[in-house]
This record gives structure tokens, C-alpha cells and sequence, in this order.
């Protein structure tokens, strides 16, 4: 028996992220958030639990988000964090939030919409953990990568089991397992960088070979736990030199492996 996890952003799925930086008001398209965090001192990118955007459009603008949360019965979960000896407080740091106005999120929402239009779209926070306050704004949304079907077809031919790893919300992510033929027990979601290890740790006791598919840094400790690992250059961004040389083969795009596997 064999499995393959895939991480989803930027590995299976050509995200598009707007981040608004609270303390300059600039707005930037096509970030990546895992390398935002890894530049801070200590920080953390938290995101909506369930993918809300058509409330987050009929708040008011002046609004405060943490009062937004709690009305809407919404809480945040930390995906990624850098540099962090300890769990966030995610209470607390939701708290802290009532400082960013409903009008930053709909900002980054409408340059989202802009670039991709309106598919899967979701919210977040970036989070400065050392001084306890958010530093930005997150909007992200995207669609399948090219040859992402053709690839699961194959590797379903070839006998594999094929899993997702993602930092996504279950409910954010029941179209795309649907698309993909995917049954949601195959979907690990609210997955971090340790998160993902534990999970592929978990199918090798049954599994006789794991594969872990990914492009950025929350894959680097699935990579040192899976049997095989394959990283991903489609995205086009620079990527850590850890994940090289950890990494046991490297793809420009991801249908390349069919020639691997």
C-alpha cells in the first residue's frame, strides 16, 4: 500500500494572496504569507475557520473585526507560525483584532477579486506575535493548477491513495475534494508545519511508502518525515535552501511527477 500527500497552496493550487500592511496602509498582490511570517521576529498567520467572505461584505466598514467574529460566530486558527517557543493564544490575539476596521478585509477582498475573481476565497491575519498586535491583513483564493486532474487520475491508476494537506477550512475545502473526487477523510485541514509531519507520521504505520508533495516552508518537516518527498517549483518563488536539500527530488511543475512515481 502507498500514499501521497499534497500540500494545496502553490503545490496543486495557483493561490493568489492579498496582504495589507496595517501600519503603512500598502496593499501587495501575490505574496507569499509563509515567507511574510518567516520575516518577522516572531510571528503567526491566522486565518478565518470557516470561509466567510459574503459576511465580511455585508459588515459595516467601521466595524471591528473582533467584534465581527463573535457576533458571526467566527474564531480564527493559526496555520503557520515562525520563531514561536509556545502556542499562540489565538484568544488573545483575536482580542487584539479590534483594532483592524471590516472596511482592511474588504480592501484585500476586492483586490483579490480583481486578480482571480471570486473562487474559494478566505481571510486572515497576520499576526506579530512578540509585540501582540496584527501587522497585516490576508485575503487568498485560486484554482486548480494545470494538470492537477490528469495527475490524480494517474496516480489512482498507479494504485495510490491520494491526501491533501492544507491550512484550509473543511468547509472552504468540500468543492475542491469534490472536483478532485476526493472523499473528505482524505482532507487534513488547519494543517501547520507540525501538523503535516503528524500526518504523515500517522499514514506510515499504514502505509508501506508515503510521498509528501509541497512548494514552501510549512512542508519541510513533512519532507524529513515522508519516505519520498518532492518539491515544487511551479509557483515560481524563491524557495528556503533547506527545503533542497531535504527534498529527495525537485519538479518544475507538478504533473512532472508521473516521471517519478
Amino acid at each position: 500500500m502507498k500514499a501521497i500527500i499534497f500540500d494545496k497552496s502553490g503545490t496543486i493550487f495557483d493561490t493568489c494572496r492579498v496582504a495589507l500592511d496595517l501600519s503603512r496602509d500598502e496593499m501587495s498582490v501575490g505574496v507569499s504569507s509563509t515567507r511574510i511570517v518567516d520575516s518577522m521576529n516572531r510571528g503567526a498567520l491566522l486565518i478565518l475557520e470557516k470561509s466567510k467572505s459574503d459576511l465580511i461584505f455585508s459588515s459595516l466598514d467601521e466595524q471591528d473585526f473582533s467584534s465581527f467574529c463573535r457576533q458571526s460566530g467566527l474564531s480564527l486558527k493559526c496555520v503557520y507560525s515562525s520563531n514561536c517557543d509556545r502556542d499562540i493564544r489565538v484568544d488573545v490575539a483575536l482580542d487584539r483584532c479590534s483594532m483592524i476596521p471590516m472596511s482592511k478585509f474588504k480592501q484585500t477582498l476586492n483586490a483579490l477579486f480583481d486578480e482571480i475573481g471570486g473562487e474559494r476565497m478566505n481571510c486572515g491575519v497576520i499576526y506579530d506575535v512578540a509585540n501582540e498586535r496584527p501587522s497585516g491583513v490576508l485575503s487568498t483564493g485560486g484554482r486548480l493548477l494545470e494538470g492537477v486532474m490528469e495527475l490524480f487520475d494517474h496516480l489512482r491508476d498507479e494504485g495510490w491513495d491520494i491526501y491533501i494537506a492544507t491550512g484550509d477550512t473543511l468547509e472552504g475545502m468540500r468543492e475542491l475534494s469534490g472536483k478532485l473526487g476526493l472523499p473528505c477523510k482524505r482532507i487534513f485541514c488547519f494543517q501547520d508545519e507540525t501538523k503535516k509531519a503528524e500526518s504523515v507520521r500517522k499514514l506510515k504505520e499504514t502505509y508501506e511508502t508515503v510521498v509528501m508533495v509541497g512548494n514552501d516552508s510549512n512542508d519541510l518537516m513533512a519532507f524529513k518525515e515522508a519516505d519520498i518527498s518532492i518539491l515544487v517549483l511551479q509557483d515560481g518563488l524563491e524557495k528556503r535552501k533547506e527545503l533542497f536539500d531535504v527534498a529527495t527530488h525537485v519538479v518544475d511543475k507538478v504533473g512532472d511527477i508521473r516521471n517519478i512515481l
